[in-house]
């Protein structure tokens, strides 16, 4: 299989133990057992599971910071993670509060230029802020932002090291009701630039109703409990040449399906006016449209190490 086609992240039967943190000690704890998912470019997944339940080391995992003690852990269809360049982030940004932004993104891109030597060296830093929404805060110093200004830092940073997997660990956790709202924004938009997205939470119900993940994987005591599709947002169009409308707006609209004789787009990454306004460029006539939910198809079985 090709890097093109594989899978971005594809866990295969993957146990993970850990040693006692106690010097001498050879008791092991078992973090996660006999685990199997995969998820693909731009798909964003959440890890659910109560405190303990392995969320934690699957992220390790799948950033390469951590090896299975059984089973495998590819990138792109290899055991290399390299090509993905998988990123690790939080609520929070892990430099000194007394940085401002433009001096920790300038620091983080020293990091990441230390590691990757064949990463490209960036320089301007405020084309990227602007991007995630920090438009004039070069200045401001780390421990002066908002919960999700700081948010909005760490995921400029991840976007420095031009991965293509992004894993969260509880990045609303700091962030109140209104900033969710941001916070799933700028995530979205992460996503859709193509960049998959993994992340880990405690707060099942509050994913379930921000509908940012496409799917949720439930862990319990190291193991998957549940693989589920979410409920997604969709706008519906009548139209009165189905065939002619799929025709010109494939390019434009590439997520878009059929359903009968109405249309469906997913508003994963885009709103209804951006939908409406490419039918018009396209010239295709909207007689009626509305916003619905669809069920997002279930993910293909477990790996059995076939190909």
């Amino acid at each position: 299989m090709s890097s093109s086609t594989a899978p971005l992240l594809e866990f295969s039967g993957v146990t993970r133990s850990w040693r006692a943190g106690i010097l001498g000690a050879t008791t092991e704890v078992t973090a996660l057992v006999d685990c199997s998912f995969s998820m693909h470019r731009g798909e964003t997944v959440a890890i659910t599971g109560a405190a303990g339940a392995g969320k934690s080391t699957l992220l390790l995992l799948a950033v390469a910071q951590a090896a299975p003690t059984s089973g495998s852990v590819r990138w792109c269809g290899v055991h290399d993670a390299t090509l993905a360049r998988p990123q690790l982030i939080g609520a929070r940004p892990w430099e000194y509060n007394f940085l401002t932004v433009r001096q920790a993104l300038a620091f983080h891109a020293d990091v990441l230029a230390a590691r990757d030597v064949g990463l490209r060296r960036t320089t301007r830093f405020v084309p990227l802020m602007q991007e995630v929404g920090l438009r004039g805060m070069s200045r401001v110093r780390l421990g002066a932002l908002s919960a999700i200004d700081q948010l909005r830092v760490v995921v400029a940073q991840a976007l420095l090291a031009e991965p293509r997997l992004i894993c969260c660990e509880e990045p609303m956790g700091f962030c109140g009701p209104r900033e969710r709202l941001e916070a799933v924004a700028l995530l979205r938009g992460v996503a859709a630039r193509g960049i998959a997205l993994l992340i880990a939470t405690r707060e099942e119900n509050t994913m379930r109703l921000l509908g940012l993940a496409e799917r949720s994987v439930r862990l319990v005591n190291g193991r998957i409990a549940q693989v589920e599709g979410a409920m997604r947002p969709v706008l519906e169009l009548s139209v009165p040449q189905v065939e002619d409308a799929l025709a010109r707006l494939a390019s434009r609209l590439p997520s878009m399906s059929r359903r009968g004789r109405r249309l469906r787009v997913p508003l994963v990454s885009t709103t209804p006016e951006a939908v409406l306004a490419a039918c018009r460029d396209a010239g295709v006539h909207v007689r009626a449209s509305r916003v619905a939910e669809e069920r997002i198809p279930p993910p293909l079985p477990p790996l059995d190490g076939s190909r």
